[in-house]
């Protein structure tokens, strides 16, 4: 059971004030909102969504957001609706506050692992970020180096997902970005399907991962991606926030 409310667009002028659902401002197409949506789903929450154009934010937002964070989740509280910003400080929020499903590990170890395998994933990002920049000519070594680390993290927990027999916070979190390289077979499907070889865990984690239902509800496919990319202004704006 999905508990996502309807989604809307932001206007010139600040939606009511919440009573019971949360609200999260997005850019679409964004990876780090894309975060936060998942685990919105994981966790069961109620949830509304409000879409931002990054060209033209209504100046209530800026006011309650100075530094133009983007994704920003709403909450309403005795004290009126509060903000919070990062969308690993948001997705530690909701695993805390919605505690029916456990996304981190209970184990403390594990769970620092996982943040540290988060922090890792950067270069991946990086790696991405170059690879769309330069319409695919650089950033492949960085992203290969990246699906390394975690190809062989995955053969070590001999599991099927880095959350253990069903995703965790570690595969939600990192999964927007995985799911975007499926865009490289847009480009190269032969060269992109070679590289399987190199990461057999990790394939097969991507494939279940795109069956779940979590997944499936704010998935996109490879040439909407593809096509959200060639694009230099949504580009720019959509995916550095």
């Amino acid at each position: 059971m999905s508990y996502y409310q309807q989604e809307r667009h932001v206007g010139p002028m600040p939606p009511p004030a919440l009573t019971d659902k949360l609200r999260l401002y997005h850019v679409d197409m964004n990876p780090y909102g894309h975060r936060v949506l998942l685990i919105l789903e994981a966790k069961k929450a109620k949830y509304e969504v409000y879409k931002l154009d990054p060209l033209r934010l209504p100046e209530w937002f800026r006011s309650k957001n100075p530094r133009l964070k983007i994704p920003v989740l709403e909450i309403p509280t005795d004290q009126g609706d509060k903000y919070l910003y990062e969308s690993v400080v948001i997705c530690d929020y909701l695993d805390e506050k919605y505690g029916r499903v456990q996304l981190h590990s209970r184990d403390p170890y594990v769970k620092a692992q996982d943040r540290l395998l988060i922090e890792r994933f950067n270069e991946l990002i990086k790696g991405s970020l170059e690879c769309f920049d330069t319409n695919f000519a650089f950033g492949s070594d960085q992203i290969i180096q990246t699906l390394d680390i975690f190809e062989k993290e995955l053969a070590s927990r001999g599991t099927n997902y880095f959350g253990g027999s069903r995703p965790g916070m570690l595969d939600y979190m990192i999964w927007p970005w995985v799911e975007r390289l499926y865009l490289l077979r847009c480009v190269n499907e032969r060269k992109f399907d070679e590289k399987r070889h190199l990461f057999p865990n990790f394939a097969d984690w991507g494939d279940q991962m795109q069956l779940d239902d979590v997944v499936k509800k704010h998935s996109n496919s490879p040439q909407d991606y593809f096509d959200y990319y060639k694009n230099a202004r949504t580009h720019t704006m959509g995916y550095y926030l």
